[in-house]
């Protein structure tokens, strides 16, 4: 069974040694087996940490230019709405990649394994259609949207649109691969208190 506890630093052979990235994040089955599935999830973490920063850096931006410069620009607030769009369902997308979103455990703590994975099994084919649906109308609002822009930056509306579709593609296709995940390799799902405590770092 994986352990959910976060690694511990290691010394480096020098002060400063950055050290590699898996010593930090834990590795589902998946990604231990595949390669470019792991560099999918690190692209993905990658994206959501800089829309992160880039919000952040857009926020101070405004605030310079609002009230120090007292020259507001309205495509600024657009662009951070923007980002922050794509922060919400990229980073949807990436945690539905460690079955980490909010959800209420009380069955699975108490119930045997067994069942309680069969519970999990239902919540995710739910999961499923309701992505499959969202992706369905996103697609139509892209569409619907292609011959409009946005009001201050000019850019194509389905930019905004775009954030859904990617966010619920993504979504969609973690949750299949925790379906089998769930089906064909049980022994690498951890326990659900465990799981539970390891999220609270205890």
């Amino acid at each position: 069974m994986m352990s959910m506890q976060s690694p511990q630093p290691i010394e480096g052979e020098r002060d400063g040694q950055v050290p590699d990235l898996d010593t930090y994040i834990e590795r589902d089955h998946y990604e231990q087996r595949y390669k470019p599935y792991a560099w999918l999830i690190d692209a993905e973490r990658f994206v959501a940490g800089a829309l992160l920063i880039a919000i952040f850096g857009m926020i101070i931006f405004q605030v310079f230019t609002r009230y120090l410069l007292n020259m507001p620009l309205p495509w600024s607030e657009e662009v951070a709405r923007l980002m922050v769009v794509w922060l919400t369902f990229v980073g949807a997308g990436f945690v539905a990649s460690r079955n980490a979103h909010i959800a209420v455990d009380i069955l699975a703590v108490y119930l045997p394994k067994k069942l309680a994975s069969a519970t999990q099994i239902f919540a995710m084919l739910a999961v499923v259609a309701a992505s499959a649906y969202m992706i369905w109308g996103a697609i139509s609002l892209v569409i619907l949207t292609s011959g409009i822009t946005l009001t201050a930056t000019g850019w194509p509306t389905p930019l905004l649109y775009g954030a859904v579709l990617v966010g619920y593609l993504m979504i969609l296709g973690h949750t299949l691969l925790n379906i089998v995940l769930y089906l064909r390799h049980p022994s690498e799902i951890p326990d659900a208190v465990e799981k539970a405590a390891a999220m609270e770092g205890l």
